[in-house]
């Protein structure tokens, strides 16, 4: 039996190519949520094509994503709660052969892994062996992608730098990109209704919005630099950050807009002129659609676009302005790749014994 454990809008999205393969060959499976991103996250799954989650390890009160220290505290002892009460029967519930899969560098991707250790199943890692070599950038992402790679038993790598940092660890398979390119690649164009030309700014990682000087500064630059209008997307998380340090006198480019759903949000990077994000997701979609792009962090952990379209600003405002009074050169075709990475994940879980 395969087990999905996921609690953020992002590893839902990356998942989901897994999952419809898996829906296509008749293959069950089991998803289980923590919620560490709560209303955002159970909006987008029916457009990703998951029902009911068959286990719900923790929620949150307030039904808002987690932003402070007690929410996660309160956050982990439900899902110790979880484990204490609720673990025995799930496990006596599903076959030996049960592996839990997980994604990325979350909280929950280290949760995850130590559910599976928990109940003495396996678990594999989606997107593994991305490493940054400074575990303060990003923090604390770098940290979860290191434990949860000591934790699992299969290592999904996409990319050769990627499986060289895992080095001779067993049960490493290269899946020759990541599934954010089937995430992109398996749903219809979607067009916006906007035809003039626009750029696309996304910004949310608490690394970020922790410096309201650098916030400040970003908002600056991108409000007076920027030579074409841009939508600049929010959550709960971000939207009081960003917006607080928008220049009055500058506001008129900037259309500030909630996030939406994924098909609709890639239709918005496949015609913006430019974008500016924080997200190692969106560098990868980017990467795949040519989008002239600059990574708002002071390192990264992905090669993709590097050195094309993808330019890292390191938080030098000084490289963001001159990527915004140049971006046209960065454009690139798109770079469709040979094979699906999620095919490669679910022939490789057929042939361990996993899928039946």
């Amino acid at each position: 039996m395969i087990v999905f454990i996921f609690g953020t809008t992002a590893e839902a999205i990356k998942l989901a190519p897994i999952a419809r393969r898996l829906d296509e060959q008749k293959i069950p499976y089991q998803y289980w949520l923590t919620l560490q991103h709560t209303a955002a996250l159970m909006e987008i799954l029916p457009g990703l094509g998951f029902g009911d989650p068959d286990q719900m390890i923790a929620n949150t009160p307030t039904g808002k994503p987690l932003k402070n220290y007690g929410d996660v505290f309160r956050w982990l002892v439900q899902s110790a709660r979880w484990l204490v009460f609720k673990s025995r029967s799930v496990r006596r519930s599903l076959p030996a052969n049960t592996i839990v899969i997980v994604h990325g560098d979350t909280m929950t991707s280290v949760l995850g892994a130590f559910i599976a250790k928990w109940l003495r199943f396996d678990s594999a890692h989606v997107e593994a062996g991305l490493r940054s070599g400074n575990w303060r950038h990003p923090f604390p992402e770098e940290l979860d992608r290191r434990i949860v790679g000591k934790m699992a038993r299969v290592h999904y790598s996409p990319s050769d730098v990627s499986t060289a940092n895992l080095g001779r660890r067993p049960n490493v398979v290269h899946t020759h990109g990541n599934t954010a390119i089937d995430a992109v690649l398996d749903r219809p164009a979607f067009e916006t209704d906007n035809t003039d030309k626009f750029g696309v700014v996304l910004l949310h990682r608490f690394e970020l919005l922790a410096k309201p000087s650098l916030v400040e500064d970003t908002m600056k630059t991108l409000a007076s630099r920027s030579p074409l209008p841009f939508h600049l997307f929010v959550n709960e998380f971000s939207e009081g950050a960003l917006t607080q340090a928008i220049p009055s006198a500058d506001r008129s480019k900037i259309q500030v807009q909630k996030k939406v759903a994924h098909d609709e949000f890639v239709g918005f990077l496949r015609n913006a002129q430019f974008v500016v994000t924080d997200s190692g997701g969106i560098q990868e979609e980017a990467a795949l659609l040519g989008v002239p792009t600059l990574v708002h962090r002071v390192a990264t952990e992905r090669g993709e676009g590097l050195g094309q379209n993808v330019v890292l600003s390191e938080w030098k405002i000084d490289r963001l302005s001159d990527f915004l009074a140049n971006f046209a050169r960065y454009r690139r075709p798109m770079a469709v790749p040979e094979s699906s990475p999620s095919d490669v994940i679910v022939y490789d879980l057929i042939a361990r014994g996993y899928a039946r």
